[in-house]
């Protein structure tokens, strides 16, 4: 009898064991669902609306409809496919406000690159348009060498194959250009 009950032990061990033995599955096909490619962005963000201030004091809002982080590239950004509003505020609390159909910002030279109707209106009333134009930040310095019109505060039109401005256009220095001045008698 003993020898019996046994081998019904031996016999309900080796099925439990066969039985969870079949039982267990790899997840390593649904884990791989979740690697992330290195060409794809770690951070998406939609409908933006970032505030940035300096010492308490705002300077600047950013509307951008999607932005895509590429961070953790080795030589990292931010890329905004949908375009950008940008209001820069000065000290005086007078807005500039900047527009682009897409933009990329580097992390590392802090180099905004905005392309497709770059639209710029700054707060007193001069108006510039482009194809391109790069902003360095660590200077507060645009520039572009395509192609740009401008529409200063007293009238006078200027076009031209590329500048270079601080970014207040208080210096501009202008290549290739063609416009209008007017000039008071």
């Amino acid at each position: 009898m003993q020898n019996k009950n046994y081998h019904i032990f031996i016999n309900f061990v080796t099925a439990l064991a066969v039985t969870l033995f079949f039982s267990c599955q790899s997840n390593t096909t649904s884990d791989q669902n979740y690697v992330i490619s290195e060409d794809a962005p770690i951070g998406e963000a939609f409908d933006v609306n970032l505030k940035y201030t300096d010492s308490g004091r705002l300077t600047a809002v950013l509307k951008a409809k999607r932005i895509l982080d590429y961070t953790h590239r080795s030589f990292g950004y931010h890329e905004f496919p949908e375009g950008i509003i940008l209001d820069v505020i000065d000290e005086e609390g007078k807005v500039s406000k900047i527009t682009s159909d897409y933009a990329i910002s580097y992390q590392q030279t802090a180099l905004i690159d905005m392309i497709g109707n770059v639209d710029i209106k700054t707060a007193d009333s001069t108006h510039l348009q482009a194809d391109q134009l790069y902003w360095d930040q660590n200077i507060n310095w645009v520039f572009t060498d395509r192609p740009y019109k401008s529409y200063l505060p007293g009238g006078d039109i200027n076009e031209g194959d590329g500048f270079d401005a601080n970014q207040d256009f208080t210096i501009l220095n202008s290549r290739i250009n063609d416009g209008v001045i007017l000039i008071k008698e």
